[in-house]
């Protein structure tokens, strides 16, 4: 009678989504490598229809989107619309000073010289990207409230033009962590659907391996079970070594 070798138990759900994903596409790996059954392309060598790893493969290129890369949100053109402009805003405020510091009016001139001295350090903030640029202006916003340089803002007539500059800002702020906050729930809620099929597929495919190796054992059988094996032991090692770290760093931290 001849040994049988189960398949070992993983705890998929345990796993983060990247080691879910380095999972299973080396997984895919040896269920590709095993091939087909020889006169049925259709089929796998491992006792289960192509079409399975077809919408397998599918969803891993699917999940591998999910966890790398950003979705396009619907606030894209509000996000623009309000950057256009809080810049035209800036731009505004630095003109102003500009032409005052070329004023004839003495006390307009003088205010305008010290002014620009307080926020030269913001010249061409409008021109980094979105929450630098909300950060910049939040501190441009600062120094220009800024008890002494209240009767220099007044001089100049900026008043109208802070006000603009700092809604504009808050609500850049505002929709920005709106749009953050709705596409890590979306993609939270995807990924936890792509990440249920595939594991329903994986728990079929790894089922029908076994029952192929046990029912028509194979050379190709044998290995797609003991690699599999492998891999399975090594992700549970560096599942536990990672858990074990961080309790370790939660031990270190002060009471």
């Amino acid at each position: 009678m001849n040994d049988i070798i189960k398949i070992q138990e993983i705890g998929l759900d345990k796993l983060n989504n990247a080691e879910f994903v380095a999972f299973m596409t080396r997984f895919d790996e040896l269920v590709s490598k095993a091939g087909t059954l020889e006169g049925e392309e259709e089929k796998s060598a491992l006792g289960f229809a192509i079409t399975e790893l077809e919408a397998f493969d599918s969803d891993l290129n699917l999940i591998k989107d999910l966890v790398d890369q950003s979705r396009i949100s619907d606030y894209t053109a509000q996000l623009q619309g309000i950057d256009k402009e809080r810049d035209e805003w800036v731009v505004s405020l630095f003109a102003e000073v500009r032409s005052g510091k070329a004023s004839k009016v003495a006390s307009r001139r003088e205010a305008a010289i010290s002014l620009y001295n307080i926020i030269k350090p913001y010249t061409g903030c409008y021109r980094l990207p979105g929450m630098q640029e909300t950060s910049k202006i939040e501190g441009l916003l600062i120094d220009l409230k800024k008890p002494e340089n209240t009767s220099l803002v007044t001089t100049l007539g900026l008043n109208e033009i802070i006000v603009g500059l700092e809604e504009t800002n808050g609500e850049y702020a505002i929709l920005m962590a709106k749009r953050t906050e709705e596409n890590a729930a979306a993609r939270l809620e995807e990924t936890k659907s792509v990440r249920a099929r595939m594991i329903k597929l994986y728990d079929y495919m790894s089922t029908m391996a076994f029952v192929q190796s046990v029912a028509h054992p194979t050379e190709v059988t044998a290995a797609f079970v003991s690699s599999l094996n492998a891999l399975i032991s090594e992700v549970n090692t560096r599942y536990n070594q990672r858990i074990a770290q961080l309790n370790r760093k939660k031990d270190e931290q002060p009471a």
